[in-house]
């Protein structure tokens, strides 16, 4: 953590320890924010950061944020006083102002402010612009193509573990800081097919030679892995110790969140039933509640609830509506093109 190495002001500084103060990986997100809520906490959140990529993204936003107060209101140097005084919905206005950012974006910098402000979205700003799915560009640009031909150039050029934690990726659907603790003894093979666990945290651990890996929310789960990959799986375990990391930096032109839609989809696939088999009064359990199995999105195309709850679980989810939304756009692509052609 580096704001106060960008930002030299007792400003920055407030940033920077009350992010250090509330970092809690390995702590269920869903437990500490049920107890926050039940203690009468405005905010709809634990009030924790349980993953790294959380805490890298918070870092970027309040380092602006601490840039842009020293520019602006150098005498302020406490949070509670920025808040008062509202500098946080200042800060954000001149984000929208600028036409520069996506809402997307802008909803980020709003949750790091209130974050370290203790205070919900809508208390630093609540006329933010809309923020739509069918707008959501996150790794829409990475595709098939794009993933063969960075894994040939690793295959061709090194090192060889990017090219495996590549394919790794590509079967188990990890996320990028998963990614880079993942060991060979998460890895078991119950005679017809892979698993991979993911503790979560020490306390959760199922083998005696399994190592930790964090999750995001402390969440621990097993990923389901497709038959057919059984024998790549072998050979790249084969190749390290079991105790060893596979490849613990992964370069960022590697579109991480771009290759988990690719398992996303696959899984999807494998999984789901042709809806015109499934009747429109089947209902599934989603989060306690009984919904259509027949799930209808925003844009008009209907998915199998059931195969969509099994691809959130493997990709530490729980929402069916996350994995239509962000994983599943190659597959609305697809159905979109289809309907062109049949036009």
């Amino acid at each position: 953590m580096n704001i106060t190495k960008v930002v030299r002001t007792r400003f920055a500084q407030a940033c920077e320890q009350k992010l250090l103060s509330r970092i809690r990986k390995g702590v269920s997100k869903h437990i500490a924010r049920a107890q926050n809520i039940a203690a009468g906490s405005e905010r709809m959140s634990s009030d924790l950061l349980h993953s790294d990529d959380t805490i890298n993204s918070y870092v970027n936003c309040l380092t602006h944020y601490a840039r842009w107060m020293d520019e602006n209101h150098t005498d302020c140097h406490r949070l509670p006083i920025a808040h008062k005084r509202h500098y946080d919905h200042q800060f954000i206005q001149y984000l929208i102002d600028t036409h520069a950012y996506s809402p997307a974006t802008i909803k980020l910098y709003t949750a790091a402010l209130a974050f370290v402000h203790s205070c919900t979205m809508n208390q630093v700003h609540n006329n933010r612009p809309t923020v739509r799915a069918e707008d959501t560009t996150r790794s829409r640009s990475y595709t098939e193509e794009k993933y063969e031909n960075q894994l040939q150039y690793r295959f061709k050029y090194g090192p060889m573990a990017v090219a495996h934690i590549m394919q790794i990726c590509c079967v188990t659907g990890l996320r990028r800081d998963e990614a880079e603790q993942i060991r060979p003894s998460n890895f078991w093979f119950d005679g017809k097919v892979y698993h991979c666990h993911l503790s979560g945290n020490p306390n959760r651990m199922k083998y005696p030679d399994e190592k930790t890996v964090w999750t995001k929310g402390g969440r621990e789960r097993t990923i389901d892995i497709l038959p057919k990959y059984n024998t790549l799986l072998r050979e790249i375990l084969s190749s390290y110790q079991p105790d060893e990391k596979i490849c613990s930096e992964i370069p960022d032109r590697i579109g991480i969140h771009g290759i988990r839609s690719m398992y996303a989809c696959e899984l999807y696939q494998e999984f789901a039933r042709d809806i015109s088999t499934i009747s429109p009064t089947d209902r599934t359990m989603e989060n306690g509640k009984s919904r259509p199995t027949r799930y209808r999105d925003s844009q008009g195309y209907t998915w199998d609830r059931d195969a969509l709850l099994r691809v959130s679980a493997s990709l530490g989810h729980n929402r069916s509506e996350v994995v239509v939304r962000h994983y599943l756009w190659r597959l609305r692509q697809a159905n979109k093109r289809e309907e062109n052609q049949a036009v």
